[in-house]
C-alpha cells in the first residue's frame, strides 16, 4: 500500500511539473541544490551544474535530512550516490537518476600492517567500523560496532586512534585524504562498488538531459577523469 501511495505522489508531481512548474522551467529561475559532502565529489558536482547552465542555490545538510528534503522536494538536485542507496518506496517515485558519473569502490581501511580480509557479513561481527553520521553501509547490520564520524578525515583519524578497528572510504576520498595528511594506514579489500548517478526531482524533468549532457561533454573531453584525479587509472 505505502509503494502504491509512493508512486501515486511521483505520478501527481509529475502533473505539477508539466503546468506551473514547467512554466517556471523557461524563465530558468535558480533551483536549489544538496551539496556532497566530500571534497573527490564536491567539485564534480558543482562542475557538472555548471556545464549544464543550471542557475543554483547549494544547500548543505545532513545526510539523512538531504535525503528528506529531496523526497520532499526542497531540493530539486542532488549527488553523487548509487541507486541502491536511494530505493525507497519514497525516493522510487521522486528521483530522475542521471547517466553514471562515475564507477566508485568503497574499501575497508585498516591501520598499516593490519588489515583483515572481509568476505562476507560475519567477517564484521568482531570489529568496530566507522563510517560517516547518517551513511548507509553494505553489511552495516553486522557490525560489531558502529562509530560515526562527521567526515571522512573524521573516519580516518578513528582508525589512526585505534577507537575503530576499521574504517570506510572510497578509493578517490583515500587517496585525496592521504595526499593532504598521509596517516598509517592502508587500503584492503572493496566493502561496496557501484556507478555514482547525480538525482533529478521528479518535478522538474527538464534539468536531467541538461545534467546528462554536461555528463556525456565532461566525458568526452576527459574533463570529468581529471576532476575525479583518474587520468585514466581505476581505482
Amino acid at each position: 500500500m505505502k509503494d502504491a501511495i509512493a508512486i501515486i505522489v511521483g505520478l501527481l508531481l509529475v502533473a505539477v511539473a508539466g503546468t506551473s512548474v514547467g512554466a517556471a522551467s523557461g524563465a530558468d529561475e535558480p533551483v536549489r541544490a544538496g551539496r556532497t559532502y566530500t571534497s573527490g565529489l564536491g567539485p564534480v558536482w558543482e562542475a557538472i551544474v555548471a556545464e549544464a547552465g543550471i542557475d543554483v542555490s547549494y544547500a548543505s545538510l545532513p545526510p539523512k535530512r538531504k535525503r528528506r528534503s529531496f523526497v520532499d522536494g526542497y531540493l530539486v538536485l542532488d549527488c553523487c550516490h548509487p541507486k541502491i542507496y536511494r530505493d525507497t518506496p519514497e525516493e522510487r517515485a521522486t528521483h530522475l537518476f542521471s547517466d553514471p558519473i562515475y564507477y566508485a569502490r568503497a574499501h575497508y581501511v585498516f591501520r598499516k600492517g593490519e588489515v583483515v580480509p572481509i568476505n562476507k557479513p560475519a567477517d564484521l561481527e568482531p570489529y568496530r567500523v566507522a563510517g560517516i553520521r547518517g551513511f548507509d553501509y553494505r553489511w552495516q547490520d553486522h557490525f560489531g560496532v558502529r562509530l560515526d564520524g562527521r567526515d571522512h578525515r573524521d573516519v580516518l583519524n578513528l582508525v589512526t586512534k585505534n577507537r575503530a578497528d576499521i574504517g570506510i572510504i572510497t578509493g578517490l576520498q583515500y587517496r585525496i585524504e592521504q595526499a593532504t595528511n598521509p596517516l598509517p594506514l592502508e587500503l584492503g579489500g572493496i566493502s561496496a562498488e557501484g556507478y555514482l548517478h547525480a538525482s533529478v526531482h521528479v518535478s522538474r524533468p527538464d534539468l536531467l538531459p541538461r545534467i546528462n549532457a554536461a555528463i556525456a561533454a565532461m566525458k568526452a573531453d576527459e574533463r570529468l577523469n581529471m576532476l575525479l584525479l583518474l587520468k585514466g587509472q581505476n581505482e
